[in-house]
């Protein structure tokens, strides 16, 4: 029994043999192994030069990135200084716009000042004349003799004139 055994399992390594060995042969397992170990060094290498593709591109933007907080401060610098002579211009924009008005004011004032005393003395002199002409009245119904003699200055001041027209 033993010998039928060993026979059988002699048979049955043979056939598994034949059909690894026909599996082999047929599906071209060398060949597959070759491709497929060719295509993951394909990958590496593609992996490797990628890899250095984007170390390289690191490398740039880590430069980049290193002067990007110097050019920060340049920019806020610059910035800081616009900001400051641009508000120095609105300072004396604003000083020369309130020394304009300030004049433009203190005009206004001294010709409302001179309208005002232009008004004063024309009432003045309107009620001096009034007072005047009440203090003639007054004075010519009280010395008949006065308004005689007003009257012929007066002829003769115009005669005057006459005659410098004529002479002249």
């Amino acid at each position: 029994m033993l010998d039928y055994i060993l026979r059988t399992n002699l048979f049955n390594f043979i056939i598994f043999a034949g059909i690894i060995a026909f599996l082999y042969i047929k599906l071209d397992v060398t060949g597959k192994l070759d491709g497929a170990k060719n295509s993951v060094k394909e990958n590496i290498e593609k992996s490797e030069e990628t890899k250095k593709i984007s170390a390289e591109n690191l490398s740039k933007v880590e430069e980049q990135v290193a002067h990007l907080s110097e050019e920060i401060e340049e920019i806020i610098s610059k910035s800081t200084e616009n900001a400051k002579l641009v508000g120095t211009q609105i300072l004396a924009d604003a000083d020369k716009a309130v020394e304009n008005i300030k004049e433009n004011s203190l005009k206004l004032v001294e010709n409302k000042t001179a309208l005002l005393r232009n008004d004063l003395l024309k009432r003045a002199s309107l009620a001096s004349v009034e007072v005047a002409k009440n203090h003639i009245i007054s004075e010519l119904n009280n010395n008949s003799e006065l308004h005689t003699k007003l009257i012929d200055e007066s002829v003769e001041a115009i005669n005057e004139l006459k005659e410098e027209e004529v002479n002249g």
